[in-house]
């Protein structure tokens, strides 16, 4: 099941997994599979066409990140998602690359003890796109 609240527990669950806090304003999504979180989204730094995301899963699937990427573009209005990983973690980039994601720059220090690496996923490059699910979109 996906969903929206408690938006709190949502964002404790992807900071603790990420070592970042959230603070409001954000909005957030979350994978519930029985009864637990196993993919938790926060969205924040709302820019009108841009949207900073942060994630932390156990998995991933399809239907779940058609459902995001449709919250992206047609709840918040956004034709771009910004995501920021580590340098050192191979792992979250490969995602990003399934996702679609294209290297935009790099932030030094920005983690602190590590580079980040900042990526944008276009809503027209996204490969599970809107049109995924015929023509009304994902």
């Amino acid at each position: 099941m996906i969903v929206s609240e408690p938006r709190e527990e949502i964002a404790a669950w992807v900071g603790n997994r990420i070592g970042v806090s959230f603070h409001p304003p954000y909005t957030t999504l979350a994978h519930i599979d029985r009864g637990r979180i196993i993919a938790g989204f926060v969205f924040n730094v709302w820019t009108e066409h841009d949207v900073e995301v942060s994630l932390a899963a156990d998995r991933l699937t399809l239907k779940l990140m058609r459902s995001v990427f449709r919250y992206v573009v047609h709840q918040l209005g956004c034709r771009r998602a910004t995501a920021r990983t580590r340098t050192d973690n191979a792992e979250a980039q490969t995602v990003l690359a399934r996702l679609g994601a294209r290297l935009e720059g790099r932030q030094q220090a920005y983690f602190g003890d590590c580079d980040a690496l900042l990526y944008a996923i276009m809503k027209e490059d996204f490969p599970y796109g809107l049109h995924a699910e015929g023509p009304k979109g994902a």
